[in-house]
């Protein structure tokens, strides 16, 4: 299991579980202290990114992509802070 710890600059605390095999994640779990509008979109989210390459390129398009098609309300973090830390956690 790996996983990585951020605290965003004026805003909240962010963390990234993950595992992988070949190059694909397999299982994934975002947690920390802020605040997601609607809150079902951290699990959809999650389970976007199953299967999915750990190419830092790639997951950063995938999550910024899927906050902006969703359009999550996000207090305390932004959706390169939730790619940041997920290829933290993956490296």
């Amino acid at each position: 299991m790996k996983r990585f710890e951020y605290k965003v600059p004026g805003g909240k605390l962010l963390c990234a579980k993950a595992e992988t095999k070949n190059d694909k994640i397999t299982f994934l779990q975002f947690t920390g202290d802020f605040f997601l509008l609607p809150e079902t979109d951290l699990e959809d989210l999650e389970n976007m990114l199953i299967g999915i390459s750990t190419d830092s390129d790639v997951l950063t398009e995938k999550i910024v992509d899927f906050f902006r098609e969703r359009k999550t309300v996000i207090a305390g973090a932004k959706p390169e802070d939730f790619a940041y830390v997920l290829n933290n956690a993956l490296k």
